[in-house]
């Protein structure tokens, strides 16, 4: 966007400029063409004056007279009313065989008339005369143009690369999401919708969370108890055996009742939480690693990290990245050394993560921060159903997140 901006930005000044170094050209050779006329008809007037004093004098108006006083880059010609028209071409005359085209000026005297004429190539050849130094000129309003561009494209186009960035983790199912501040009315209309939709995304796993916790006490308790009175009913003595065969059936099905209960919680718990984003483990942990490890590069520290367990199967990758965001960050803040990350996929499909550092960090090297990464990270975790064990990552941290 920001070079589309900027190729928009150059192109449009150039066409300004060549617009309106359009329209100055004509205005300039009416210009140089008015210059140029009245230039001549002051010399046609001296020529005629000239003549003039030569008649007066007892002389005539000759070839050889004209050849004399016709300047290099015109045309003089005589008409005596009776008899042949005289005509003189100067040196550099590059008119063509129609007169007409020229600019003329004519005077005329007792002998009779004094027409001069120049060629209109004078007159391109005066206005193409600094062709060169408009072409440069042009080309650095270009070159400044497109700095100038470059600069404001850059400020029109970041916050809604911003989005971008925003709307891509939203679609992987992340809610911390690190929208712009900005005054351009689009970018913050799309700013709040991503806004409202993270919300409502998170609150949607927070509700899910519930209910898989309500549905599982709603649904087993209940049937536990049914269970054990069943059983109870089956260990009595005083009852009739065609009883304890009817209690027995029932303890099947109410078995049979609190597997589909239990299948259908943990199914909700394993729902994706955005359909189609999910990635393989394999691939999940190495772009986290990849991405950590320029970061940890940076500060002169290593990072190694592997995948274990079922690396066939898939995440929803913003929950996994968001957590593992928060543990390295923590890492950074109050480790030292080199970091070890370990993603492990649980037969189950739980994933399991495991973080930790080789040190400790002096405590005034983070100089007080206030964040608590770790309480972030528990918090993030338990919403969607998890726990985190480990308080510091020198003794390691690890996380067990369901399958989402």
């Amino acid at each position: 966007m920001r070079e589309r901006l900027t190729v928009a930005f150059v192109v449009l000044t150039v066409v300004l400029l060549f617009g309106a170094g359009l329209v100055r050209s004509y205005v300039l050779r009416d210009l140089i063409r008015e210059q140029e006329s009245a230039h001549l008809r002051q010399e046609v007037e001296l020529i005629a004056a000239i003549a003039q004093d030569r008649v007066e004098a007892g002389g005539s108006i000759d070839q050889q007279f004209l050849d004399s006083v016709v300047s290099d880059r015109s045309r003089l010609e005589f008409d005596p009313g009776k008899g042949r028209t005289l005509v003189a071409d100067g040196k550099e005359y590059d008119g063509d065989d129609d007169p007409t085209n020229d600019l003329r000026a004519a005077d005329t005297i007792d002998a009779g008339t004094v027409t001069l004429s120049q060629s209109d190539q004078v007159i391109q050849e005066i206005v193409g005369r600094d062709v060169g130094s408009i072409a440069a000129l042009f080309l650095l309003i270009a070159v400044v143009a497109g700095i100038v561009g470059f600069v404001i494209a850059s400020a029109l186009s970041s916050p809604f690369q911003r989005l971008a960035v925003a709307a891509g983790n939203l679609g992987r199912g992340r809610y911390d999401l690190e929208l712009p501040k900005t005054r351009i009315p689009e970018a913050a209309a799309i700013s709040t919708a991503l806004r409202t939709s993270a919300l409502q995304l998170e609150d949607r796993v927070h509700r899910e969370r519930d209910f898989a916790e309500h549905a599982s006490h709603v649904l087993k308790t209940p049937l536990t108890g049914l269970r054990l009175e069943l059983e109870d009913l089956t260990l009595r003595d005083d009852v009739r055996g065609d009883v304890k065969e009817a209690a027995a059936r029932s303890l099947a099905a109410v078995d049979e009742v609190s597997a589909v209960a239990g299948e259908l919680v943990e199914l909700s718990r394993r729902g994706s939480l955005v359909a189609g984003s999910e990635l393989p483990l394999v691939d999940l942990a190495t772009q986290l690693a990849q991405r950590w490890a320029d970061r940890l590069g940076v500060r002169s520290r290593t990072l190694t990290a592997a995948a274990e367990g079922n690396l066939a199967l898939t995440y929803t990758p913003g929950p996994v990245e968001h957590v593992t965001d928060l543990l390295l960050a923590d890492v950074v803040r109050r480790g030292s050394g080199p970091v070890r990350l370990v993603f492990f996929g649980e037969e189950g499909g739980q994933l399991r993560i495991r973080v930790e550092s080789e040190g400790r960090a002096h405590e005034n090297d983070h100089h007080g921060e206030p964040l608590d990464r770790i309480a972030q990270a528990r918090s993030v975790v338990e919403a969607l159903g998890g726990r985190v064990t480990g308080e510091h990552p020198a003794d390691g941290i690890e996380v067990l997140l369901p399958r989402r």
